[in-house]
């Protein structure tokens, strides 16, 4: 925390005042300005993603930025309508699933809508056909704006330990107010939080331990007779990095 003055501010101002440098009026300021911002920033750590978003905000309003820009400097949305599929933020689970899909799938890059508040990632993502618009995930007025038309699907990926200023609940009934006809996907850490996020009206809820656990169940399942029966099972290791590595080659048009 930078917000206020240190201790050693202190001792370089008295140092000051025993060469002459600055006088005795200069100190009170010091200490007065230390005092202040030292038991307000307290209370207002609490409040520091909304300090940060309202800055953000006026940074860009000062620059002329739109919050529903699409990064083109332009508000041409109207390609929107084809774009059913509506990812809210990008983190590493939208990363992975970016990937996948580019691997896999890569006909349904071209419904996919990525809104986000990073631009730094945005061109990349463009030059494989997907949508990005930087906006206020958290904002209803901001998403409406941001999509014109009624997404099919719309996922949150990021989970609540990482998001801030918003949480997946807060995610969940922004998507229901916005595009009340959607089916809305949200990330929780457990059980206790999925269950929330089910009575605030998501559609599914991933968990990422859940996830793991069913990938090592199908390995084992898929596999039975090699894992049980005495097989060799370092050809099986193999095949599933085989596929981790195929996937990690897809995944460099995003960068790290």
């Amino acid at each position: 925390n930078l917000s206020q003055i240190s201790e050693f501010a202190l001792v370089i101002c008295s140092l000051g005042i025993g060469f002459g440098h600055i006088t005795d009026e200069t100190m009170t300021i010091i200490i007065w300005t230390f005092a202040v911002l030292a038991i307000a920033a307290s209370y207002l750590i609490g409040y520091n993603q909304q300090i940060y978003d309202a800055a953000v905000r006026l940074g860009n309003k000062l620059r002329g930025i739109q919050e529903s820009d699409d990064g083109h400097g332009h508000g041409d949305h109207g390609h929107h309508d084809e774009r059913d599929i509506v990812l809210l933020g990008y983190h590493k689970i939208a990363f992975m699933l970016i990937a996948e899909i580019k691997a896999k799938s890569p006909q349904l890059i071209k419904k996919i809508h990525v809104i986000d508040h990073n631009q730094s990632t945005m061109p990349k993502l463009r030059e494989i056909g997907l949508q990005c618009t930087y906006a206020d995930i958290s904002s209803a007025d901001v998403l409406e704006h941001a999509h014109h038309g009624e997404p099919r699907i719309v996922i949150s990926t990021i989970p609540d330990s990482i998001l801030r200023g918003v949480n997946n609940a807060g995610l969940v009934k922004v998507s229901k107010q916005v595009w009340p006809d959607a089916h809305v996907i949200a990330t929780a850490d457990s059980p206790e939080q999925a269950k929330i996020l089910y009575n605030v009206g998501a559609d599914y809820v991933v968990r990422m331990a859940k996830l793991c656990a069913e990938r090592l169940h199908e390995l084992l399942a898929e596999n039975r007779q090699q894992v049980f029966g005495g097989g060799e099972l370092q050809e099986i290791f193999q095949e599933y990095k085989k596929k981790d590595k195929e996937l990690r080659g897809a995944k460099g048009f995003i960068g790290g």
